[in-house]
């Protein structure tokens, strides 16, 4: 997996314990900054879009995979609450 999807990963994880207002801010703000250094590694300038959503996709498929790995945890709970966030924000986080 990407080195930047894992930092994605590990950063919101970092945030289990925090409330949902908190959480909710800081994976708007780190998913951007995700889609941002995917856009930016893209060469074409066509693709730079592309490059954005694959990011999105990388994440959410990761943080699914974490899910079902850590299942019937509270960071499983709590990468739910990412990914609900996510699947919320994604129109508004270009």
């Amino acid at each position: 997996m990407d080195y930047r999807i894992e930092a994605f990963l590990m950063d919101v994880l970092l945030l289990e314990n925090k409330n949902s207002n908190v959480v909710g801010e800081a994976v708007r703000r780190r998913i951007a900054q995700c889609e941002k250094q995917f856009r930016d590694a893209e060469t074409d300038k066509r693709m730079k879009e592309k490059a954005a959503e694959s990011c999105y996709a990388l994440c959410r498929m990761r943080i699914l995979e974490e899910i079902h790995r850590r299942k019937g945890t509270r960071a499983a709970e709590h990468l739910k609450l990412v990914l609900d966030v996510i699947g919320k924000d994604r129109h508004v986080s270009h």
